[in-house]
C-alpha cells in the first residue's frame, strides 16, 4: 500500500483490491463451497395485502444461481420451546468474496435497502431465508467481503412456493 502522505506509491488502491481477490479466489477453489441462490422477484411476485404471505400465484424467484464462497457454516440447533411446543430451526452462516455475490445481482445499495430479506439459500440439501447481510471489509470503499447468515425455511412454509418443492418432504417420509 503506498504511504499517505506520498503522492503516488509503489502500489495503489486498486492494484492492492486485486491481489486480494486473487488470493480469495485461490482459497475458495481449494477449500471454498458453493451454495444455490435464488432472488426474490418484486414484479413478478403476489402476496397477501394483510398477511405478506403468497397468494395465488405464489412468490417468485429468479435462479437458483451457484455462488462460490468462501466458508459456510450449517449450524444444527437443538429444539427450541414455544407455545406450539419444540422447533428446530437450523442456521446458516457464510462468508463470501462480494464481487461472487455481485454476479448474481447483489449490490451494495441491495445490502443496505435490505432488498435480500426475502431471498433464497439451499445448501446442505436444505432451505434458508436470509435474515442479515453485512459487508466485512471494504478497500477505498470498494466492498471486498460480505457475511450472511440465515435460517432454516421449515417445510410447512413452503406450501405455496412451488420451485422448492424438493426441499418438502413426501408425505409420510417424517421430518426431523
Amino acid at each position: 500500500m503506498s504511504r499517505a502522505d506520498w503522492k503516488r506509491g509503489r502500489f495503489s488502491a486498486t492494484e492492492e483490491g486485486e491481489r486480494i481477490d486473487r488470493g480469495l479466489r485461490a482459497w475458495q477453489r481449494h477449500v471454498g463451497d458453493v451454495i444455490a441462490y435464488w432472488r426474490f422477484s418484486h414484479s413478478r411476485s403476489v402476496s397477501n395485502d394483510i398477511y405478506d404471505e403468497s397468494d395465488e400465484g405464489g412468490l417468485a424467484y429468479d435462479g437458483p444461481w451457484p455462488v462460490p464462497v468462501l466458508h459456510a457454516t450449517h449450524v444444527e440447533a437443538g429444539d427450541q420451546e414455544n407455545d406450539r411446543g419444540f422447533y428446530t430451526v437450523d442456521t446458516l452462516e457464510i462468508s463470501a468474496v462480494f464481487a461472487q455475490v455481485q454476479k448474481i445481482g447483489l449490490t451494495q445499495a441491495d445490502i443496505h435497502n435490505d432488498q435480500y430479506l426475502r431471498d433464497r439459500i439451499a445448501y446442505d440439501g436444505r432451505l434458508f431465508r436470509i435474515t442479515q447481510m453485512s459487508i466485512l471489509g471494504q478497500i477505498r470503499r470498494q466492498d471486498v467481503l460480505v457475511s450472511i447468515t440465515a435460517v432454516e425455511v421449515k417445510p410447512d412454509e413452503l406450501t405455496a412456493d412451488s420451485v422448492f418443492a424438493q426441499y418438502i418432504p413426501a408425505a409420510g417420509a417424517g421430518e426431523r
